[in-house]
């Protein structure tokens, strides 16, 4: 078992994580710059950066305030509905779309990994492989945020008081957040 486990390691460890780094962020400036040129007049809310290391694939998606609320008014209901008003009262103290498939601009810009291409070998249906693949997309997208956000790379004209960038984890799709 342990022989194993050190095969798929070396899966995670083949991946050109450095060249990752350098996709993404790159993605993350392009998306940041279409976003201001398509659409300066919407202020934003909320960004995530979401990378699928099955998939090899990462997409950056835009939120506004406005739709937000409307997103989450629109959960609420439905917890309420189903009689569960301790999840609908826990989605309106949110206060933001937790799940970039909500977003109003989800899937904005995408880019595709061929430096992850080791990961196609990991067996994602095994927990272990896929907690440990995307624990490793998340240490490096945390890098990459805040290294962005150092350089101030999400500085838009039009934004809400407060903007929240998320990235995925092993444990949800928006688990760690910056609020610049």
């Amino acid at each position: 078992m342990r022989r194993r486990k050190r095969e798929w390691l070396k899966l995670l460890e083949a991946a050109d994580w450095e060249r990752y780094k350098k996709r993404v962020a790159q993605a993350v400036k392009r998306a940041v710059q279409k976003f201001r040129q398509e659409h300066p007049d919407e202020p934003v809310f909320t960004i995530s950066i979401l990378t699928d290391p099955q998939a090899q694939w990462t997409c950056i998606s835009f939120d506004t305030k406005e739709h937000a609320l409307q997103y989450i008014q629109e959960v609420a209901q439905y917890w309420r509905e189903k009689g569960d008003e301790e999840t609908a009262k826990g989605v309106e103290e949110l206060g933001f779309c937790p799940n970039p498939a909500g977003f109003k601009y989800y899937r904005f810009y995408e880019v595709y990994h061929p430096e992850l291409a080791s990961l196609r070998g990991l067996n994602f249906a095994d927990e272990e492989q896929d907690r440990a693949a995307f624990a490793w997309v998340e240490k490096h997208l945390e890098e990459v945020v805040a290294k962005l956000v150092e350089e101030g790379v999400f500085t838009f004209e039009n934004r809400e008081e407060v903007v929240r960038i998320g990235i995925n984890s092993p444990y949800d799709w928006f688990d760690k957040t910056w609020e610049i």
